[in-house]
């Protein structure tokens, strides 16, 4: 590893960690419907997406810009209260997603794999496009948005593992055992 790269990096032990708890209590927040967790989620974003750009996780480091801005949607969309009941969105609709999601993937897959440098474009681009689906569907606060993060977030433990980030992995491990904790509550109602 060059010594420029390696400098780099270096405030990445403490960044990575701190991204990562704060992604963390975004996360748990949003399960317990706490407005302030949108706060959480725009602070870890901002770290994570300076790491994942220097890592060179192209499509992720846009998706974290998407996180941003969905941070701030999302305290404007609350305003202080959940919506109850929660939506419900008919599967049909969740398979037009999908196959809207799958095409995206394929040309988000074509186009870093010919014109960037990404890591695993692939798994780049589909934990990306994955995470887009599954944001739009949270903040909608649609249940089914737990489904959507099973799949993105596992594959994202394969992403973040083969970059030797394992506080992100970890969050990643914690965070689909999380997913699938909030689909087996929504069924608790």
């Amino acid at each position: 590893m060059p010594s420029e790269f390696r400098n780099r990096m270096h405030w990445h032990r403490w960044g990575e960690p701190v991204a990562a708890g704060l992604n963390l209590a975004y996360t748990i927040g949003y399960m317990n419907a706490a407005t302030w967790s949108f706060i959480a989620a725009a602070a870890g974003s901002a770290l994570y997406l300076l790491i994942c750009w220097q890592r060179q996780i192209v499509a992720e480091s846009a998706l974290w810009i998407y996180y941003l801005v969905m941070a701030g949607y999302g305290m404007i969309a609350v305003q202080g209260s959940w919506p109850d009941p929660l939506p419900v969105v008919a599967w049909s609709t969740h398979l037009i997603s999908i196959g809207i999601g799958l095409v995206l993937w394929a040309f988000a897959f074509i186009a870093l794999k010919r014109f960037s440098k990404s890591w695993r474009p692939g798994l780049d681009s589909f934990t990306t496009i994955g995470s887009l689906l599954a944001t739009y569907w949270m903040l909608h606060f649609v249940e089914a948005n737990w489904l959507y993060w099973i799949v993105v977030n596992a594959a994202a433990v394969f992403l973040y593992h083969s970059r030797k980030m394992r506080w992100t992995t970890g969050l990643f491990i914690l965070y689909t055992a999380l997913a699938i904790e909030g689909w087996f509550d929504f069924f608790q109602w």
